[in-house]
Order: C-alpha cells, then structure tokens, then sequence
C-alpha cells in the first residue's frame, strides 16, 4: 500500500512538472517581430512668395522620399498652415520649435497631390517630386510684418486596406513684410584663436593659414558696400608683428615664421577698409561671463591695457562679445562700468537691433544666422527672414564669422530689408528699454583655469624684479588676456599650449632652470662668524638681479641674513659672499637659493651642511683649564713642603 501510494503520488508529480513545462514554454515564447513603422519624408526643394496680396501665391516644391523600410501606400501630400501671426521672437522660438496649432488646407488641385493611389506601392527609397501651391487668402495671411508657420504633411498607409494616417510632415515659415523696410547691420567679426606668446614669438603658424583662408574671406567681405566689421585687436596686433618677422617655438628653442607675406597683403587690406563702418571688440575677446563667476575683476581693464599698445584702432568704439555670444544680467551688470561701448549678445528675448543694458547698449544679434547647422539650408533662411520680419522696424544684428555665414546672411537677405551701418545703430537711441536675455547657462573657462592665469600674471610680476630692464613684463596683460581667451572655452587643449608657452619664456618654475646656485657641500666655522663663498649663474639672454637667501633647519645654533642683491649678466657667473652667525657648536643643515629682491624664489634649494667648531673659545678654555692646574699643582706642593718641615724633615733641594 505504500509503495502504490508513492507511485500515485509520484505519477500525479510528474504530470503537474509537466503541464508546468508546457505553460511555461507557452509563456516565454517570443513575441511576434513587430512590423516596420512607416516613415515618409518630404525635403523642401523651393519656395516661392510671388507677392503679398491676397491673390498672390505661395508655391512650394519638394522631395517625397520613402526612408523607412516597408512599403506605403495611398501617399499624399497636403498643404497645412497656421492662421496665428507672429509678431514677436518668443513667439517665433516656440513656432520653432513646432510647439504650434494649425490645420491642412482644403483639398483642391492646388493644395494636395497624390503621389500613389492605395493599391500602389511606395516601396522604400522610392522619391517622388511634388509641387503645390496657395493664394495668400486662402492662406489666411493678411497681417503685414508678420511671419506665419507653413509647411506640408504626408498621409500614408501600411497596406491597400489599412486607414490613412500621418507618417511624416514640413515646417517652415513665411515672412510677410511690412510696408517700410527692416533696417539690418551685418557686421562681420574678424578674430581668430591667439597664437602670439610674447613680441616675435608665436606658439605655432596657424594664423597664416587662417590669414590665407577664413579671415582672407572674411576680410573681402568686410570691404563690400553696407557691411560692417569687428577687429579683435590681438589679431591685428599678431598680424602687425608677423608683417615685420617672427619666430615660431619650437621643442628646442624657435625657427623663423613662414606667414610674413600673407600677413603683409593681409593688413594692407585691413587699412583700406571703411573706419566708418568698423569697431573693434575687447582685446582677445576674453571670457567676461568665466571672469566675473571666478571673481577677476580686472579682466576687462587688463584686456583695454593690452589694446592699448596696438596701433589704429584708437578711433573705433569698443564691443565687447562674449564666450558663445551668450549674455546674462549678471555679466551685464559685471561689464555696467567698463567703459565698453556695447555688448554683443544673440540670447536676447526681444528683437530689437540695439537695446538698453545695465551699463553698456546691447547690440541683440539673431540667432538665426547662421541658425542651427543641422537644419537644411533653405529651411534655416526662412527662420531667418522670418526673424528679420519680426525685428521690424526695431532693426537687425547679424554676426557673421565664417563663409558659411556669409552665404547665410546672403540667402536672406531681399529687397524689404535695407543696410544700417554699425555707427549710426550705435549712436541711435534704443528702440527696446532694459534687454533681458533667454536663460542659457553659458559655457566658459574654469576658475582653475583662471587661478592659474594669475600664477603667470605673478610670474611676471616675479620676472620684473627679476630682470628690471627687460620689457618682457610690460607684455604681462596682453599675455594673461591671450589667456582668458573666449576661444579657450571650447578648447581646453589650447588654452594649455598657450599658457605652456608662455611659461617656457617667463614661469619661474621654467626660469630657474636657467638661473643656478653652486656652493660648497660643507663649510667649517672656526668663529661665531664667517664668510663663505657662493656662486649664482645666469644662463637667460638678460641681466638678472638676484639675492641669495639660506634657511638654517636650526635658527637658534646658526642663521645666515640675506646676501646683498647682486647683478649677473647674460651667461655670467657671480660669487656672492654669505655671512653666517653661529651661537652654539654644531652641524646644521641649511638650503640655499636666489630670490629677487623681495624674496620671490628663482632657483631650487641647494642643501648645505655648516659645521661650528669655534676654535678661538676652545682654546682659550684650553689656557684657563691649564692654568687652574698649575695653580692647583703648585698648592699641593707648598702643603706637602710644610709637612715635612713640620715634621723635622729637611726640605728637598733646600739640604746644608
């Protein structure tokens, strides 16, 4: 009976193991593949306003393309638009960003194609040109110096039987201008990433190349009739000294520059251009919003010192731009008494050419152009044009900075829109009271970068005392504003090469390798004070003055005062005497090195070891103790004598 119960018990086990298995395996079977989405684009190709009367037609042409991977069917295109007008850029950004209602137009002959019927396969990769067109009324367009969302959507199915439905869609914008014309300021910005490291000293000769190629362009562009220019007044200082000769770092030491002709051909097209329609910008253009958060507040008083000492450029107002073209409330309140004369900022949340900051105006440049690099050319000119329809009357800023750009600024640029010329932007009254920007969390330089832009700044201030008569110090802010450049913020490895070079030339850690300490390893005091020779070197091309300073690891047995300042010349030696005062016996440990005048360390320590005998005490200690023990001696025998006579023993030596 057990055993047949086990069985039972055992059978029934294996049954449920088994229905168990079955569920399982039913229920981790793999999912049916899910079918490919259809996807149906439609690429703008063209678009046309003949006019902007209510019979006055919109065209638009484009590409029907099958980028997915199943077939479609019954695909059509048909217009769609919305009837809201734009009138301002908050408005405009939030269209933009296809954060807007509209509808499709009716269909008509006009306003929708058939590209297959619902029997016909679309299959992928297939294209297929199609072209439509709209009056202006019955767009619904009637609002002058406005702009309106526009565009097209692709209906489509995923098989002959399945219902229509949306698979793929075009937004774009059509401006419809005003009566008066939108006053534009193109100004082409002339600047590149600094190179210079000291007068006749370039890190590298990438300028050259640029001075042949982008800002070659840029310049042409420049000199046209209703354009407008910024120079960076380091790049004309790099271009002025590269015209006269110049040396490239090299590993070892430098090796002439290559750039001398180019940047002669180059500045002489400079000269010729229209000062009427010029400004310059802040000297390297340094990141303003980085200075102000790493609290430097001489960043833009060092920049104007620095452009200070470049020619020509006296007579042009001063435009500050920021890293990014970003601009905060915070930085505009940084730059409120600097003595700028605007700040160029795309963020701006109004369109409105020039407007009122917390010091300095605001030149509100559109972001529009160059707009967004992803975005097929022809749709980044409508959102162009429709920026500069919004702008009005207020007017324009467009900054541009490369060929691409000028292309940009070209393509929208139409008969309603006239050149204002930089000058009389800024010395008009501002169309737009108290600018507020987009919030943008700008990039910038780290406070570690700045921290340690202030090293060199010291290291020059250590070099001044160092060599008094060398200029190299006069060059400290255009080196340190080369540093803080707005070009280094998304270039880390730039930054470090510039600074590494100009470490090499004027660090201290660099230049004590070249200034040397030699001393004897041991001196020997045979007094409390004695003189001892030390031998200081200096291997740079400049005279040097220099101090020699000794540590003592024992300040109450020995210490050595400051030598007096001496001065070595290029490739010379001087002995400099140290004065050493002992108050106790011993051997003490001491480090050696120079330092200027003000005790800023120039060399690395030189250990040496003092040992104080003092001999003139020892032997005078030596001349009393013996002396004690001749009189001692000499006490003992004249006691011993009276003994002998006292006990009637004849003295010795004294017998009859």
């Amino acid at each position: 009976m057990i055993g047949g119960s086990w069985d039972r018990h055992r059978a029934l086990a294996l049954l449920l193991a088994w229905v168990a298995a079955v569920a399982g395996l039913l229920a981790w079977s793999p999912a049916p593949a899910r079918a490919a989405d259809l996807q149906v684009t439609f690429t703008m190709t063209s678009l046309d306003v003949s006019g902007y009367k209510p019979k006055d037609t919109v065209t638009l042409s484009g590409t029907v393309t099958n980028t997915g991977g199943v077939e479609a069917y019954g695909v059509q295109v048909i217009l769609w638009r919305s009837r809201d007008a734009i009138e301002s850029l908050a408005t405009l950004r939030l269209a933009n960003s296809n954060n807007i209602l509209g509808q499709r137009l009716p269909i008509t002959a006009d306003h929708y194609e058939a590209v297959t019927t619902s029997a016909q396969a679309f299959v992928p990769g297939e294209t297929s040109q199609v072209t439509l067109r709209a009056t202006m009324a019955e767009l619904g367009f009637d609002t002058r110096g406005a702009a309106f969302a526009f565009g097209a959507d692709v209906i489509a199915r995923s098989s002959p039987t399945s219902d229509d439905r949306a698979v793929g869609q075009l937004r774009t914008f059509v401006p419809v201008p005003a009566k008066e014309p939108v006053p534009v300021t193109p100004i082409v910005l002339l600047s590149a990433p600094p190179t210079k490291l000291v007068d006749d000293l370039f890190r590298n000769d990438s300028l050259r190349d640029e001075l042949a190629g982008r800002l070659s362009t840029l310049l042409d562009a420049a000199a046209r009739p209703g354009m407008s220019w910024l120079i960076d007044p380091a790049l004309l200082d790099e271009v002025q000294d590269m015209a006269d000769g110049y040396e490239v770092q090299t590993r070892d030491g430098s090796e002439p520059g290559t750039g001398e002709e180019v940047a002669e051909q180059w500045l002489e097209r400079f000269e010729a251009l229209d000062r009427a329609a010029g400004a310059r910008t802040l000297f390297a253009d340094p990141d303003v919003n980085g200075a102000r958060l790493a609290g430097d507040g001489l960043v833009v008083s060092r920049a104007e010192q620095a452009a200070a000492d470049v020619s020509g450029l006296d007579d042009l107002p001063v435009v500050a731009v920021p890293a990014g073209y970003v601009l905060t409330d915070a930085t505009d309140s940084f730059l409120a008494d600097s003595g700028v004369d605007a700040v160029l900022a795309r963020n701006a949340n109004r369109a409105a050419a020039l407007q009122t900051g917390s010091g300095a105006l605001v030149l509100a440049a559109s972001a529009a152009v160059p707009g967004d690099p992803e975005s097929p050319q022809n749709l980044r000119t409508q959102l162009a044009l429709a920026t500069t329809v919004v702008a009005g009357s207020h007017g324009e800023v467009r900054l541009l900075t490369t060929a691409s750009d000028l292309e940009q600024d070209e393509a929208a640029t139409t008969g309603w829109m006239v050149r204002r010329p930089l000058h009389p932007l800024l010395e008009s009254t501002p169309t737009t009271r108290r600018a507020s920007y987009t919030t943008v969390k700008p990039d910038r330089l780290s406070t570690a970068q700045f921290e340690a832009l202030g090293r060199l700044e010291s290291d020059f201030t250590a070099y001044a005392e160092l060599a008094p008569t060398s200029d190299l110090p006069d060059q400290s802010d255009a080196a340190v504003t080369r540093g803080a450049a707005s070009a280094w913020v998304t270039d880390s490895r730039g930054f470090d090469a510039q600074l590494d070079g100009v470490n090499r030339i004027v660090g201290m850690a660099e230049v004590g390798k070249s200034v040397s300490l030699n001393a004897s390893a041991r001196f020997v005091m045979s007094s409390r004070t004695n003189e001892f020779p030390v031998t200081v070197t200096n291997d740079l091309t400049e005279p040097i003055q220099v101090k020699v300073v000794v540590t003592s690891n024992n300040p109450q047995r020995l210490t050595v005062p400051p030598s007096e300042v001496v001065t070595v010349q290029p490739n010379q030696s001087v002995t400099v005497n140290i004065r050493p005062q002992a108050t106790s016996n011993g051997v003490v440990t001491a480090q050696a090195y120079a330092a200027t005048e003000s005790g800023r360390r120039v060399t690395p320590d030189t250990p040496i070891t003092i040992e104080v005998t003092d001999l003139g005490v020892v032997a005078w200690i030596i001349v009393g103790v013996s002396g004690l023990v001749l009189v001692g001696a000499t006490a003992w025998r004249i006691r011993q004598v009276r003994r002998r006579l006292a006990a009637g023993e004849p003295a010795k030596g004294g017998e009859s």
